[in-house]
């Protein structure tokens, strides 16, 4: 279920915003309308499989909304900032297509920076064809050994 947390060096940017999904059936169809910058898409969008943790998210969002506050961000959005500052690579292409979720994606995590938690759900009930289930189940879908496999891990 959704948890909202407060970054504490930006306590003004307001709450982040994590929630998981599982049994995702449109991920297609969300990849196709971020690519087209659909504004109505502002939230990272996040393979699960490349997720341990979230510790990892906390981190690159906080990366993330200290190069929007900086002016440095190197993606179009604070958004696709997070998915880009979840890589250990400085290719935005590359770090969007493995963090980002792909067209067979079936579980994701969306993070969404500021805005109310509430507000947040309900738009994305009616965005993800899925199910909501608990961030602390982020274990039961990450892929180990694609992780080791990204950031050269032996």
């Amino acid at each position: 279920i959704m948890q909202s947390f407060t970054l504490e060096p930006f306590p003004t940017r307001g709450q982040i915003h994590i929630l998981l999904y599982k049994n995702v059936s449109n991920a297609a169809e969300l990849r196709k309308r971020l690519l087209s910058h659909d504004q109505e898409l502002s939230y990272a969008f996040i393979d699960a499989k490349m997720v341990l943790d979230k510790f990892q998210l906390l981190v690159a969002t906080n990366d993330a909304v200290q190069h929007e506050l900086n002016s440095s961000l190197k993606t179009h959005n604070v958004h696709s900032e997070i998915v880009y500052s979840l890589s250990p690579t400085t290719n935005i292409s590359e770090s969007l297509r493995r963090f980002g979720i792909s067209d067979s994606s079936t579980s994701i995590v969306v993070v969404k920076v500021g805005g109310n938690s509430e507000e947040a759900r309900s738009h994305l009930s009616t965005l993800i064809h899925g199910e909501e289930c608990d961030i602390k189940d982020f274990s039961n879908f990450v892929d180990i050994s694609r992780i080791k496999k990204v950031i050269n891990l032996n």
